[in-house]
């Protein structure tokens, strides 16, 4: 006997309307899940991709890098960055027009941070507050801790 004559056989009823609400619901369902999939996916690759994320990051890394074994630390005059001694060589980390430089003994002009409105830094005992406006509004903060050279 052919298989289209069997389900035929099997199935006279026809499509009922609890079937009809089952399969309604499970669609509803996978829709509203594939929704959240793809809000939360676009959050995630908006977090991921988002440069100003990325460099912030690297940004931090690079200072908790240089503040360890300092001979003196101070705030720039107008609050315009750092200032520190480490090794018999002077460093600044201060802000230059829209960004963040670096310069070692008051001579060149390493980029640490691009797109920078404004910064604001802070000294209390060994910990060093840093925050930064960036151009597109976004705001971050950070504090170090300073270790200094125990001469």
């Amino acid at each position: 006997m052919p298989i289209d004559i069997l389900l035929n056989k099997n199935n006279e009823n026809g499509y009922t309307l609890i079937e009809a609400i089952i399969q309604l619901s499970v669609l509803m369902l996978f829709s509203h899940v594939f929704a959240i999939s793809i809000g939360w996916l676009y959050l995630m690759e908006e977090t991921v991709t988002n440069p100003t994320e990325t460099e912030w990051a690297l940004f931090v890394e690079d200072v908790e890098n240089y503040l360890i074994d300092l001979d003196m630390i101070i705030v720039q005059t107008g609050n315009k960055g750092i200032r520190f001694k480490k090794n018999g060589d002077e460093y600044d980390i201060e802000i230059y027009q829209n960004l963040i430089r670096k310069q070692k003994n008051r001579v060149g002009h390493e980029q640490m941070l691009l797109q920078v409105k404004t910064i604001n830094t802070s000294i209390e005992d060994r910990l060093l507050y840093f925050s930064v406006e960036f151009m597109n509004g976004v705001k971050k903060e950070h504090t170090f801790y300073v270790t200094f050279n125990s001469e």
